[in-house]
């Protein structure tokens, strides 16, 4: 998936944390405002996907407490439930060789299927989860969640006289902003029209949003440390 947003961890204070989210994506000139968003990027940080992802949590020294809610929490998360099955095609536990009882044959569990495969572990087959699932259960993780104006969205003045790279003459810009007297410009326009000014900036001048959410349990933030900074493709 295609990197939307740099996500900074700037300070973590009992069951509250702040950071700064960088919009880098022309395709997502806006930071979601839901509390999956932060929910989602717990999660990110508890169990990434690659080896580059930026949880300090190592292999098998995770926090029983969120380990547990891994598998009701992840199909939420990707919108998808992986489901592991026997060779009989009953259904398996989260790792792949329990048994779960009471038995289900793969072919009584309801939902639309999206493929499925063998691996090392098991055969499997993932269903679609709808996304106002974890709607419904991110109150149970994040009590709160703010979200700031854009910071370092340039002025239609900077855009025009940057000219896509071959900035304007005073003379030549003076004549742009008359073209433009009266006319309102909404922030994504902005953003979209100003994009590759945007992208000569320095990093810490380029359009962000501070975030502020707190959790039920100070467990959730362990590995959001002071410091931490990564991206990320989540976007809801």
């Amino acid at each position: 998936m295609t990197d939307l947003y740099t996500i900074s961890i700037d300070a973590v204070e009992d069951m509250a944390c702040r950071g700064r989210v960088h919009i880098i994506n022309p395709d997502s000139l806006f930071v979601p405002e839901g509390r999956t968003f932060p929910v989602s990027l717990i999660f990110e940080t508890w169990f990434p996907e690659d080896d580059e992802a930026p949880s300090t949590a190592v292999l098998g020294d995770e926090d029983p407490f969120v380990t547990a809610q891994r598998p009701a929490l992840e199909p939420m998360i990707y919108c998808r439930r992986e489901i592991r099955i026997n060779e009989d095609g009953y259904l398996l536990s989260y790792d792949g060789q329990t048994l779960l009882e009471p038995r289900q044959h793969a072919k009584d569990v309801p939902g639309k299927r999206r493929g499925g495969g063998r691996d090392e572990i098991s055969e499997y087959f993932a269903l679609d989860v709808p996304k106002e699932d974890l709607v419904h259960h991110a109150p149970s993780i994040v009590t709160s969640y703010e979200v700031s104006p854009l910071r370092n969205v340039p002025l239609l003045r900077e855009i025009l006289r940057f000219n896509d790279g071959d900035p304007l003459t005073e003379e030549e810009l003076a004549a742009e902003e008359e073209a433009y007297e009266g006319v309102e410009m909404d922030e994504w326009e902005l953003l979209d029209d100003g994009w590759e000014l945007m992208m000569t900036r320095p990093f810490e001048e380029r359009p962000y949003a501070d975030i502020t959410f707190t959790v039920t349990d100070v467990r959730y933030l362990k590995h959001l440390t002071p410091g931490l900074r990564w991206r990320t493709a989540i976007w809801r």
